[in-house]
């Protein structure tokens, strides 16, 4: 009798938890209006978020309020907004409540925080993380995809980086979207762009602008200056400049028109129309971001040299050379952050998966005692009594054993992705590390050869001795990786000055300087690398080309 009314109250106490359960997902109605209005107008209900005051907030609200902390620094990446491990505690409380719309809109918001950061291991995790709880909302599920190809496109990753863009752009098919499907064209085209297939980036672009509403302008502003810089490489200079002027026309804003005069600069030194390069690249200068500085400052030596004012021109180079330090030098401190974040993302991940654990352990507990209840009811409270206490040796043998054997897999797995990881990122820092030194030793090579030679006749031709050319030898062959035996074991019929003359075109000196080197007009320069060209049996492409991938 004592039994039964124990058993009585364990099933009161088991009814009054799961209503308590089921009862605490409420949330604020000022929190839940906050959410809607956030994705609208993120920087008008910014500061009125970061003003709650926390401390009158239940355990629900505070998980809301967080997380509606990480959607509002993905929305508005400039703010100053800290996020501290209090992601982890909305994660935890949405898992626990098995919020799939919440917990996918987190790991999508703290994917963009970690990708804006430059941490793109953990933004992928978190992608991966929204994909799992994505369920039938396809708008997001497109987000993600465009999210994980910006990862794939930073690691060079092309064909990944593909695969999620058709992905995103059979997404938007499938809803009808015009807007969606213009953004994922314009993806593809960039994507095609990098990959210098113009052809193909020119036709998605073209797409794209079809199906764009008009009022779209922005966008529309966007697509036409990329439709700009295809023709500039594709060398149509006339019309990438139609373009980028159709551009300016839709969007007359100040940082989309610094984009536009670095683009019109560089048509205007490949129509060699230098004084409007140089009035278009130096505007605004000082309002450029570091990479950009970089890059003019560098392009106006080239054109400075050019025109002989050699002095202009090495003022030039040092300024460019000095961005490029400073921009090192953020890239350092980034990548130490980085590092530090790792570390700290891994604690994290080892917190969920003891959260979850626990959660999980809870739920088990709960519902193998209710069974056990059931089952004392159904059968009779003696002999349920008895079956229950060796069922549940069982169980808890097997568990322990299934435990014991789901954590060694763990530990494998775990084991074998970090060690994966860490072989992929020395592989990206030797791949970076051969970039910059392939970068350096072309300017070295750029530099070089002016202070080479040292005697010039009357017409400005230049005199390079044999001294200078064993120099400028070693040079590319340092720079890349013995070229000249490489060439020479390729191609044995070619002599010691067209090694040199190939030695200069890999260097990617302007057709000025070759011309002035070897004493003989433009257009004959042209011809010489086409017979060049006819004697190594080079189809399909330039000879530039040809060298540059050699």
């Amino acid at each position: 009798m004592k039994l039964k009314i124990h058993i009585f109250v364990v099933m009161t106490v088991l009814c009054l938890f799961s209503c308590t359960r089921r009862g605490s997902g409420g949330y604020s109605t000022s929190l839940l209006i906050l959410e809607d209005s956030l994705n609208t107008m993120p920087e008008k209900y910014l500061n009125r978020i970061i003003d709650i005051d926390t401390a009158s907030l239940n355990k629900a609200d505070k998980a809301l309020y967080y997380a509606l902390l990480v959607q509002a620094k993905a929305l508005v990446p400039d703010t100053p907004l800290q996020l501290s491990n209090q992601s982890d505690e909305a994660l935890s409380y949405f898992l626990g409540q098995k919020d799939s719309a919440r917990l996918c809109s987190l790991y999508f918001s703290l994917g963009k925080v970690y990708a804006d950061n430059y941490a793109f291991f953990r933004a992928n995790s978190s992608y991966n993380q929204a994909e799992k709880y994505v369920r039938n909302d396809s708008r997001m599920l497109f987000s993600i995809k465009l999210g994980e190809a910006s990862i794939y496109h930073f690691k060079m990753m092309y064909r990944m980086e593909e695969e999620c863009l058709q992905q995103a752009l059979h997404i938007a098919v499938l809803l009808k979207d015009s807007v969606l499907t213009a953004e994922a064209l314009h993806e593809l085209a960039k994507l095609h762009l990098t990959e210098n297939n113009y052809s193909e980036s020119d036709n998605y672009l073209r797409r794209a602008l079809q199906l764009l509403p008009s009022r779209k302008s922005a966008l529309r502003a966007e697509y036409y200056k990329d439709l700009g810089k295809i023709y500039l490489a594709m060398n149509k200079l006339d019309s990438a400049l139609y373009y980028v002027d159709i551009a300016l026309q839709n969007d007359s804003s100040f940082n989309f028109k610094l984009s536009c005069n670095l683009i019109q600069g560089n048509i205007f030194l490949k129509m060699h129309r230098l004084n409007d390069a140089e009035r278009i690249l130096m505007q605004d200068i000082d309002k450029l971001p570091l990479n950009w500085k970089r890059d003019t400052y560098y392009k106006m030596s080239l054109l400075k040299d050019a025109e002989k004012d050699y002095q202009t021109a090495f003022l030039y180079a040092k300024k460019s050379i000095g961005c490029r330090d400073s921009l090192d030098m953020n890239n350092k401190i980034g990548y130490i952050s980085n590092l530090n974040a790792f570390q700290e993302h891994d604690r994290q991940q080892q917190r969920i998966v003891r959260i979850n654990m626990e959660l999980a352990e809870q739920k088990l507990a709960y519902y193998k005692l209710a069974v056990s209840l059931f089952l004392i009811l159904g059968v009779g409270i003696l002999i349920v009594y008895r079956v229950k206490r060796a069922k549940r040796k069982i169980e808890v043998t097997l568990k322990e054993k299934e435990e014991i054997m789901v954590d060694l897999q763990n530990s494998r797995c775990e084991a074998e992705h970090r060690y994966q990881q860490e072989k992929d990122d020395r592989e990206a820092l030797e791949v970076e590390s051969l970039n910059q030194r392939t970068e350096y030793y072309k300017r070295l090579n750029a530099l070089t050869v002016p202070i080479l030679i040292k005697s010039q006749n009357s017409q400005g031709f230049m005199h390079l001795k044999k001294e200078d050319w064993d120099i400028i030898v070693q040079n590319t062959n340092a720079c890349f990786n013995n070229f000249t035996y490489r060439l020479k074991e390729a191609f044995p019929q070619l002599t010691s000055e067209e090694v040199h003359f190939i030695c200069l075109l890999k260097m990617e000196l302007p057709l000025s300087l070759l011309s002035d080197v070897y004493h003989i007009a433009k257009g004959s320069i042209s011809r010489k690398k086409m017979r060049l060209k006819e004697k190594m049996k080079i189809e399909n492409m330039t000879l530039d080309d040809f060298i540059r991938q050699f």
